[in-house]
């Protein structure tokens, strides 16, 4: 038996700084080989492609009929692209200019009706609203990092719907804070609270358990996962109406490097693996993906592999990783067996690919 999965891949483009296509959508079919347990090799169809300066990061709508990405250009642009039930072909329906530059990542908000932009280049982060037919229409709200920057240079790299609260995170490279939201009925955003890291660790990317009792933080410029424990805290009578009630508060209760391997290392994607008992990290130094049991009382290391140069986000589907290396112009194809990690088939040719995205 076979089963088979659309895969959106984002890249930095020949139309902007890269060698990529821009946007292409990859049929993956997998299947069972006779007496294994493991799948076996997947097969790959090539089917639409749009050029697009450099749409670095990509998002499937609810219902798989709308690709969103986000353009790493002065200023940001969001696109919307309608893409067929077969993949065969994509259309671009909507193209928003932000406000911010060098976007770099975009999520859906907790409002419906959102998408919510972290600008990497002007540290921001953008609200967008969309109109019915899920077209990204106007910039409602825009939230400047350099408020709260003391001089230093705002980097937010990620927007995450925390599980099992109201609450928003903001990793912000430049500051070593990851910036706690909540957004309210009219999409506007509301900061509400902070996890600060030490001083260059330069947090980009946050993987929480499903009901955000951790948080597990890749840490680019230190090259350490940094893993923080939620606990309630009661606010006053003289907290803002919003906050009133249960708040939220986290604090960083370990730090321990995503890599066994010397030299240095500037950690990209983290992800949960199929439970709250595994992680993946991807290593851009080592050029690995590593896989963390999160058994003991702080993550450790089980398995190390080697991936593509630069691998800059991964995605997982069924056993197996797909990893966009985006210097080794390359999406590798790995499984992931309980503890261990393994090449599932040869690499996937993908020019300064950067994210990777399953449809729904």
């Amino acid at each position: 038996m076979s089963t088979s999965a659309l895969i959106a891949v984002g890249g930095y483009s020949r139309s902007g700084s890269g060698r990529g296509p821009g946007i292409e959508l990859l049929r993956l079919t997998t299947g069972q080989d006779a007496g294994s347990s493991a799948g076996a090799a997947p097969s790959v169809e090539r089917l639409a492609a749009l050029d697009l300066p450099d749409p670095s990061f990509v998002l499937w709508s609810a219902d798989g009929s709308l690709l969103y990405a986000v353009l790493e250009t002065t200023p940001t642009r969001v696109v919307a692209v309608r893409v067929d039930d077969d993949g065969a072909s994509a259309e671009l329906i909507g193209d928003l200019v932000l406000d911010g530059s060098g976007g770099c990542h975009l999520a859906p908000g907790r409002s419906p009706g959102t998408l919510l932009i972290a600008d990497y280049g002007s540290g921001t982060v953008e609200t967008v609203r969309l109109d019915d037919d899920g077209v990204p229409v106007e910039v409602i709200d825009v939230d400047d990092h350099h408020d709260r920057s003391e001089g230093r240079d705002p980097h937010p790299h990620q927007v995450v719907a925390l599980p099992g609260t109201e609450a928003l995170a903001v990793p912000d490279l430049g500051l070593d804070r990851v910036f706690l939201y909540r957004q309210d009925s009219t999409g506007q955003m509301g900061l509400t609270g902070e996890i600060p890291l030490s001083r260059g660790s330069g947090p980009r990317h946050i993987a929480p358990d499903h009901e955000s009792d951790q948080l597990h933080i890749s840490c680019e410029l230190s090259g350490m996962v940094a893993t923080a424990a939620r606990r309630p805290v009661e606010t006053t009578r003289s907290a803002p109406t919003a906050l009133n009630g249960t708040a939220l508060s986290w604090s960083v209760r370990s730090m321990i490097p995503a890599s066994g391997r010397d030299g240095d290392n500037a950690l990209s994607h983290i992800e949960l693996a199929d439970d709250d008992g595994m992680l993946l990290v991807a290593n851009r130094g080592p050029d690995t993906i590593s896989l963390l049991s999160l058994t003991m009382m702080r993550p450790q290391i089980v398995a190390e592999i080697e991936a593509g140069a630069h691998p800059r986000h991964f995605t997982q589907l069924g056993d197996l990783v797909l990893v966009a290396a985006q210097e080794g112009d390359r999406i590798d194809v790995l499984r992931r067996v309980g503890e261990t990690l393994s090449v599932a088939a040869d690499p996937i040719p993908a020019p300064s690919v950067s994210c990777l995205a399953v449809r729904p």
